[in-house]
């Protein structure tokens, strides 16, 4: 290393602590800058005569909570994790949420310890406050990545591996020169199979003789973090001998999370207690989403309940007229990841259409697991009607008010149809199961198993609230064509 290299990377390194030191008290300064303009904007609005001037004790109260409130949530929340790799908007509104959380506490502790408390002097208070703390945000953003595509606030990886995950790492960073981010080297370890991926133009690319190599080579270096990307499950323990080295020279180790990768799995990492654990899995994953989905579900199955009460009373009259047994027919099904629920429909069978299944009776007509069939002699002249337009189903609107099932999602199978599904169709039980779903606006009641089973998991994978509705509008046009059997 030069002379030159030396000055250079000894001012990078004491920018970069300079930076980290700063991210420490940033939240603090935050703070300021959120609070600072509320309070500003409330005694302006109030020497303008927008809300009375002896608000003044409610403004100090506002002003101190909210900055408080900030502090505190922002600490909880870890917003100041170091994100130097992340989108600029996704940090934007991670402040703005903690901002509108802390002036909501500002506003309660306002009109909970003084007086005169104006709504509209909160809210003016919220929007100056934020705009200002967003700016000032954008404005350090962009300051600080410029530093860094000019070569300030450089952190210098070493990536260990070689594989399409590590060709994959050196080009994202490439792409993004303010990251301040200078792969140093990619290596391999011998032992492994052979490098023959190709890495960007101008990333070195080197193969060490053994991992004993790779304590020779950092203490050469200057290296900020090693960051490995060698196959978990057969370089296992040269894994374990590379993260030992760098934790007595103290170098900080980046390992992608998937130590099982499988295609079409999501990872996240959580705690048990103060255990951290990486979790895989599959499905949906937007929670915020799916609280949505279930307050949709809420409303409008207690709305569909209340309106179809008459005309339930009705259909349960003529259902008890057409044929003796219980107005109601209830069948255990296989819901949300295995759960068994019991499932209630309009009865449109004679009373003993199970036992008349089991006694052979009846033969099916659908392939697969599913058992369905069009001129089945169990079903009633009332219950023929009621598939016909899917009446039998309204029911379930119970299911989906209680929680068992959803207006959308894959239809529930009973239980020895569901356990005799190939392995790969389980998926479909990472959604709850639905009322209805996109195998049933086919309209065709004989499509396929298999094909029903796809329909289905391209319902988990592209699934969102806009399926959603648009699904619960098409029900409508297909149960009027009525080719329900």
């Amino acid at each position: 290393m030069t002379k030159s290299d030396k000055l250079s990377s000894g001012k990078n390194a004491m920018l970069y602590h300079n930076v980290r030191v700063t991210a420490h008290v940033l939240r603090f300064i935050d703070a300021i800058a959120l609070a600072g303009p509320s309070l500003a904007a409330w005694f302006a609005g109030a020497n303008a005569g927008l809300w009375p001037v002896e608000s003044w004790n409610a403004a100090l109260v506002f002003a101190a909570a909210q900055m408080v409130a900030f502090v505190m949530l922002a600490s909880r929340l870890h917003v100041y994790h170091p994100r130097r790799t992340e989108d600029l908007p996704v940090e934007l509104f991670v402040l703005f949420e903690v901002a509108l959380y802390a002036t909501g506490v500002g506003a309660f502790a306002a009109l909970a310890f003084a007086s005169n408390v104006s709504a509209q002097a909160s809210l003016w208070g919220f929007v100056s406050g934020t705009a200002v703390l967003l700016g000032l945000r954008i404005a350090m953003r962009l300051a600080i990545r410029r530093a860094r595509r000019l070569g300030g606030d450089e952190r210098v990886w070493l990536v260990v591996g070689c594989n399409a995950r590590a060709a994959e790492i050196a080009a994202e960073v490439l792409r993004n020169p303010h990251y301040g981010i200078r792969i140093e080297e990619v290596v391999d370890v011998a032992g492994g199979e052979a490098c023959n991926t190709p890495m960007p133009e101008g990333v070195k690319l080197s193969v060490l003789p053994d991992v004993d190599a790779f304590r020779q080579l950092v203490s050469t270096r200057v290296i900020d973090e090693v960051v490995v990307t060698l196959p978990m499950r057969s370089r296992y323990d040269t894994i374990s001998r590379i993260l030992e080295m760098c934790s007595d020279a103290g170098i900080s180790v980046k390992l992608r999370p998937e130590a099982f990768e499988t295609s079409g799995y999501s990872t996240e990492v959580s705690l048990v207690g103060s255990i951290p654990m990486v979790t895989h899995y599959n499905g949906p994953a937007n929670y915020g989403h799916l609280f949505l989905k279930r307050v949709v579900d809420v409303i409008g199955s207690a709305a569909g309940l209340l309106l179809l009460f008459p005309f339930f009373a009705i259909v349960g009259l003529l259902v008890k007229l057409d044929s003796p047994g219980p107005v109601f027919f209830r069948q255990t099904r296989v819901g949300l990841h295995g759960r068994h629920f019991e499932m209630v429909k309009f009865r449109s069978m004679v009373k003993d259409a199970p036992k008349l299944r089991e006694a052979g009776a009846v033969t099916n007509e659908r392939d697969g697991t599913a058992f369905k069939i069009r001129n089945d002699s169990r079903i009633t002249r009332v219950g023929r009607w009621l598939r016909k337009y899917h009446v039998d189903e309204l029911p379930q609107l119970w299911n989906v008010l209680v929680g068992d099932m959803s207006l959308v999602g894959p239809r529930p199978l009973p239980v020895k149809e569901a356990h005799g599904n190939e392995w790969w169709q389980r998926r479909r039980l990472t959604m709850p199961p639905g009322l209805t779903c996109l195998w049933q606006l086919e309209d065709d009641p004989k499509i396929p198993f298999r094909e029903w089973m796809e329909l289905d998991m391209r319902y988990i994978d592209s699934w969102s609230l806009w399926l959603d509705f648009k699904l619960i509008a098409r029900t409508f046009a297909t149960v009027l064509r009525g080719n329900g059997w």
